[in-house]
């Protein structure tokens, strides 16, 4: 049993490998869907996304599918950004336990209403919107050493009365850590083997590391590296880092950061757990680059239930 345990945390790590070596090959010029980079649920936001070596909830499904074993046995999660100029971003996901692992099923929806039309001779003809739709299967499978997790993720975008629809590439992950789980650590790499028509989805590599201090309250302190492999003149390359401090199993105070070269963005949220009511908050309280003053202000809520 050691030896097929060793056998199978040495393929993932490998295959984990092949994909980081792979990344650097394999430029994306454009990013065809932005908002899939992003993630989602406000208690990771609110880490400032430093989340894949936690990824024990349904956003599992968008950070790290090896987490998915880690959720309790029927979940679900609603999620949403009230973004500005009439954006919206929301996610909904569902999981089950399955025997050692645990199976979800995610929506990332994302759209723009209101966008003015325009003539060839600039008059302003209408409006029209923009939606689109990521609709993922994920499976995550605890080995006892480690996890694994893997999802497949289709995609539909639709502008006006035009539609396009393409496989949105699959996503591979694995959680491990101490038997006192004090000490956890993930890898993920997402999109990979994208094939939207017409459209480029950029890779993205990430490892993470999580600390826990386990005493009469819990905090834990995380820490993301995260590259997206972007042929842009901006860094694609982002630290993240996060704090949670949980009372009592009940309220939980979290900060967190993304940093770049050329940008910065602080976080700051909280979270009440009632029963198995879950309702999370967090804000995007500073954005700045060198370019500009961007400023703060988006809201993240979700709220999940467990049975």
């Amino acid at each position: 049993m050691f030896q097929f345990k060793h056998k199978i945390l040495i393929s993932s790590i490998g295959l984990l490998a092949l994909a980081v070596l792979l990344a650097p090959v394999c430029f994306a010029g454009v990013n065809a869907a932005p908002h899939l980079g992003t993630g989602s649920g406000a208690r990771s936001i609110g880490l400032g996304g430093a989340f894949t070596a936690i990824a024990d909830d349904a956003t599992s499904t968008i950070w790290n599918p090896a987490g998915l074993p880690a959720v309790d046995d029927l979940t679900i999660t609603l999620a949403s950004a009230p973004m500005t100029l009439d954006r919206r971003h929301s996610f909904i996901g569902l999981i089950k336990s399955v025997g050692n692992g645990g199976l979800g099923l995610s929506v990332v929806n994302a759209g723009v209403d209101g966008i003015d039309a325009y003539n060839s001779q600039g008059v302003r003809t209408g409006s029209f919107g923009y939606n689109s739709n990521a609709i993922a299967l994920s499976y995550g499978h605890n080995l006892g050493v480690v996890s694994l997790g893997a999802s497949g993720r289709m995609y539909m975008d639709t502008i006006d009365d035009s539609s396009a629809s393409g496989f949105a590439g699959a996503d591979i992950g694995l959680l491990g850590g101490n038997k006192a789980r004090t000490f956890s650590y993930g890898i993920a790499a997402r999109n990979l083997g994208n094939s939207i028509p017409g459209a480029e989805l950029p890779i993205i590599v990430t490892g993470g590391l999580a600390y826990r201090v386990l005493h009469k309250h819990v905090a834990t302190f995380s820490v993301d590296v995260q590259h997206q492999v972007l042929d842009l003149p901006e860094s694609t390359t982002s630290l993240h880092l996060g704090t949670e401090y949980l009372i009592a199993k009940t309220f939980a105070i979290r900060g967190g950061s993304k940093l770049t070269a050329d940008r910065v963005q602080f976080f700051a949220g909280f979270g009440v757990g009632v029963g198995g009511l879950q309702l999370d908050y967090a804000v995007k309280a500073v954005e700045s680059s060198v370019y500009d003053d961007i400023g703060g202000g988006t809201h993240f809520v979700s709220l999940s239930y467990s049975y």
